[in-house]
């Protein structure tokens, strides 16, 4: 596919145009905000003249549960620090409770806080353009509209990040252990007398500041504004659905969907909802769905074949279709893992559903990674144009005789 194709620079210029309006009209896009609300309200109003069918579709979210894990957890580590001594037994269930919290809520992206903090509405917009004859296979584009609560030490820089969340890891391992020993000791009714244990004992203080870092993790005053994540991933996916209809493209058995998902900074949960009220018709036709998501980094450009902190694989027959399609426009892209964090494709993977993600940012991570660098003056047209022409490229090969 020829890189000066006029629909891909008219495009490439649509969606510097969309995200720049969308940050400077509708404000702060926290999960389940008023800013999200009317983003997607701009995004149904976008996608209505090329869909054959449209819904808006409400959810309930949590907004700050996911990320209150970790003033959370921090406090939990300090009972389990402070109280070493005096009770034990709390102490090691503060710990223990914290371990839980932080593997449940952010390695396994579960909802344990979530029933202990106050809920909004967020919404998903969900366009359709049917097949021309009986549909046999769908395929959906999907983005998420909102933007993530900043990451004040990312803002700092990738090395303040990496001390930071080090230490504050150790900490929930370390503290952990050493109250599970010491009531462990304490019911067999041994003392350890190495001089080595005393050390260790003490050695606990050392986490109490990197508890007290790690409460302050999250700013939750300031909302990035959401340009490269992950507003070229939305306008990316409506672009596609655009050339569609003005080029007259309309598969015989391929459906063609754009899924639009909000408060995917909350954990996913408008993927998870999506899922949960379409898993019928997501089964009964063969269905693909490709995550856009933050499309920036020319050269880390990548198809996502494990995700959600590299617990989840997604689909390996999907990926490579995707990876053969990066190919066909000239681009050789390799097969990344999600490391810390995850996309909606986790979301649809885990429901069973066939998924995979195409992804363009420094797993480093990059300071713009949810932090208020990650603005409209700070996009990259050369990503975008890749990944326009990777998506469509994508769908054509997926209308082909792709079987899952």
């Amino acid at each position: 596919m020829p890189h000066d194709e006029p629909w891909l620079v008219a495009a490439v210029e649509y969606v510097l145009d969309r995200t720049k309006h969308v940050i400077e009209t509708f404000g702060p896009r926290d999960p389940g905000s008023d800013g999200e609300r009317r983003a997607q309200e701009f995004v149904r109003d976008e996608l209505t003249p090329y869909a054959d069918e449209i819904c808006v579709e409400p959810f309930q979210v949590s907004p700050k549960a996911m990320m209150s894990f970790v003033p959370v957890v921090s406090l939990l580590i300090l009972i389990g620090t402070l109280g070493y001594e005096v009770f034990p037994i709390a102490a090691l269930a503060a710990s223990v409770l914290a371990f839980a919290i932080f593997i449940l809520e952010f390695r396994q992206y579960r909802e344990p806080l979530d029933p202990f903090f106050p809920k909004r509405t967020s919404h998903n917009v969900y366009a359709v353009r049917k097949a021309s004859k009986v549909c046999t296979r769908r395929i959906i584009l999907s983005g998420h509209v909102d933007a993530a609560y900043e990451w004040r030490y990312n803002l700092m820089g990738r090395a303040v990040l990496l001390i930071v969340a080090s230490w504050a890891i150790a900490g929930i391992l370390c503290v952990t252990s050493l109250n599970a020993l010491h009531v462990l000791f304490q019911v067999t009714h041994w003392t350890p007398a190495f001089a080595a244990w005393h050390v260790l004992e003490l050695a606990r203080y050392a986490f109490v500041p990197a508890c007290i870092l790690a409460a302050f993790y999250t700013r939750f005053s300031v909302v990035s504004a959401g340009a490269n994540d992950n507003l070229t991933g939305v306008f990316t996916a409506i672009g596609v659905f655009e050339h569609l209809h003005d080029t007259g493209t309309r598969f015989e058995h391929t459906e063609v969907c754009c899924l639009i998902t909000g408060s995917e900074e909350a954990g996913l949960r408008g993927a998870k909802a999506f899922a949960a009220g379409h898993i019928r018709e997501l089964k009964e036709t063969p269905t693909a769905f490709l995550a856009l998501d933050t499309l920036h980094d020319t050269e880390h450009l990548a198809v996502f074949n494990r995700d959600l902190n590299g617990t989840v694989r997604n689909d390996a027959a999907f990926s490579a279709l995707v990876r053969d399609a990066g190919k066909a426009c000239g681009y050789d892209l390799p097969y990344q893992t999600v490391y810390i964090g995850a996309t909606d494709a986790a979301a649809l993977t885990q429901a069973g559903i066939a998924a995979t993600a195409l992804v363009g940012m420094d797993p480093a991570p990059p300071r713009y990674y949810h932090t208020r660098l990650d603005h409209w003056n700070n996009m990259v047209p050369e990503c975008i144009k890749r990944s326009l022409a990777i998506a469509l490229a994508t769908v054509k090969r997926y209308d082909q005789g792709f079987r899952l």
